[in-house]
């Protein structure tokens, strides 16, 4: 039998690679906050705010595997204190949800989207950064998704859910790199990549807590990836192309 996945923010980028990945070794359950695009006849769908609370403990109702991605995305130009602001209702109560809900129903396994930002500082002054390097996040964005990698932590140690924080990088969601991507190869994560994390995540065969940067192969890295074989045996595939 194929295990349960229930995938928060399934209409983004990194939600439809993996749907797309992904679909032939799991059964979905989809969060939707509005706008529910195409999805394959098998998909079981819930549309709700990742705030509500009572809504995202049904939802990990019979779950084998939480794949967080869901968050505050707003338009450019939005207000700061009104972004901070939905930072505040989507990426942390949203994500203490989450948690929660896999508390209450026992799910044994949560994958976090997290990001590069969370340590954006270092990167900022060219600093190899790796996993177990303090926080130095730099935005709101970031110390939101510290909050979470730091949910994850306590969640593992407190209950024994495993809790993977997956510091995203640069996603386009294409199955090729566009060479004329600004951020270029070193930031470049593809589609099979993330997909293939997450699933190594979710097989991963003992309880545990970990922090891996996302990013695909090339040149000029910023950030260390050593510890994801050690962690879930997982290693990059694909190779971005060089910055123009």
């Amino acid at each position: 039998m194929k295990k349960k996945l229930f995938i928060t923010g399934a209409a983004g980028k990194v939600g439809s690679g993996l749907r797309r990945h992904l679909k032939d070794r799991y059964d979905f359950r989809l969060l939707f906050h509005r706008n529910i695009p195409e999805v394959e006849p098998n998909d079981e769908i819930v549309v709700s705010d990742l705030a509500n609370f009572e809504n995202m403990v049904e939802a990990c109702e019979g779950i084998d595997t939480i794949v967080h991605l869901g968050i505050a995305i707003v338009q450019r130009g939005y207000p700061r204190t009104r972004y901070n602001q939905m930072i505040m209702e989507t990426n942390i109560q949203g994500t203490y949800n989450i948690f929660e809900a896999a508390r209450i129903n026992k799910v044994p396994v949560v994958v976090f989207a997290s990001t590069n930002h969370v340590t954006g500082f270092y990167e900022q002054e060219g600093i190899y950064t790796t996993p177990e390097m303090p926080i130095r996040p730099d935005s709101m964005y970031g110390v939101s998704k510290a909050f979470g990698e730091a949910l994850g932590r306590f969640y593992y140690d407190e209950y024994g859910i495993s809790s993977y924080c997956l510091r995203i990088a640069n996603y386009p969601d294409t199955e090729e790199v566009n060479s004329t991507y600004p951020p270029g190869e070193n930031r470049w994560l593809s589609a099979r990549d993330v997909s293939e994390l997450t699933a190594c995540c979710i097989e991963a065969p003992r309880p545990q807590f970990g922090i891996i940067y996302g990013v695909s192969l090339g040149a000029d890295k910023k950030w260390d990836l050593s510890n994801a074989k050690e962690l879930v045996g997982w290693e990059p595939q694909d190779r971005g192309a060089p910055s123009p």
